[in-house]
């Protein structure tokens, strides 16, 4: 059971709109798409296995605007049935240091020459403690005469709209940015997923094993607690992948998965099948989350071994 980290991207030029009788809106639209895959890996040998100012009465960051820009989303999102998104102020301050490249260049790009991609931006200014934990993102640029007028537009651009009431986004980070009469815009959008500690998650797993069992007709079985065992899902993460073998020289006369989830209990396809076998007696679960390369906002790293 693979989940991808996704991120979508989308981009608009604003003239008019609700802020001045300037004909129609002239867009310029770009959408990306860029996935992430979680990995598995399986080792069965044995024995191892509100604001609405004019354009240029202000200069700079205008929280109003971008607060009235949240509220406008959330009013959408209730009117087609998803649920509203929560401010983040990670995402905002990530949001706002990409606006500030933005005026700096007087142009709208989603990444500058030199500047990192919208998850290592966030994974920048988001804490190092793990508590803005996603799998989702987006981005929304917009360049307008006031926050209105910008909220008007991308509602009615296709890919913007999908973002702003993508169902699957919970919090988002809303800059607007006043410079030379315009309003930047910048909207990151992202799935936040809960916060387990390393306890919780061997947790979530352990009841998923039971679940896999009793659907398979067969007993469960007996959870033991081997040494070490979250350290050792800790160093998977120096890895782009998690790599079961890496566990076989310490943990032997054993079947072993490894595995990376948002969500921990998401048992991949190997570990089903391996928890399938009559003749599995015992397990044990390994649990960390942690940041690399590959996932610069963090997963969960997850080891399973069968006995």
């Amino acid at each position: 059971m693979l989940r991808a980290l996704l991120v979508s991207f989308a981009m608009l030029a604003v003239s008019g709109g609700l802020c001045a009788a300037e004909g129609p809106p002239q867009a310029v639209d770009s959408r990306n798409q860029v996935s992430i895959p979680n990995h598995n890996e399986v080792n069965d040998e044995q024995p191892t296995p509100q604001s609405s100012s004019a354009a240029g009465t202000t200069s700079g960051e205008d929280s109003a605007a971008e607060n009235e820009l949240l509220q406008a989303a959330n009013q959408n999102r209730k009117l087609a049935g998803v649920p509203v998104l929560r401010m983040d102020e990670s995402l905002r301050q990530a949001a706002r240091a990409h606006a500030l490249r933005m005026i700096q260049s007087q142009q709208l790009e989603h990444q500058f020459s030199g500047e990192p991609a919208l998850l290592q931006r966030i994974a920048a200014i988001s804490p190092l403690d793990g508590t803005l934990k996603i799998d989702r993102a987006g981005e929304n640029l917009a360049n307008a005469t006031c926050a209105p007028g910008a909220n008007d537009v991308l509602m009615r651009s296709a890919p913007h709209r999908q973002n702003l009431l993508d169902s699957n986004f919970n919090v988002a980070g809303i800059a607007a940015i006043w410079s030379k009469g315009r309003l930047y815009v910048v909207q990151d959008f992202a799935h936040n997923v809960p916060t387990y500690s390393a306890e919780q998650s061997r947790t979530l797993v352990g009841a998923a094993v039971d679940d896999t069992r009793q659907q398979a007709g067969l007993t469960a079985l007996v959870q033991l607690t081997p040494p070490n065992l979250d350290e050792a899902a800790c160093k998977l993460a120096t890895e782009n992948r998690p790599n079961a073998h890496l566990l076989a020289a310490t943990y032997t006369n054993h079947k072993i998965v490894t595995y990376t989830q948002s969500r921990p209990e998401a048992l991949p396809a190997g570990a089903l099948r391996l928890l399938r076998d009559p003749g599995v007696r015992q397990f044990a679960v390994g649990s960390c989350y942690a940041r690399n390369a590959a996932y610069p906002t963090g997963m969960y790293w997850v080891a399973i071994l069968l006995y």
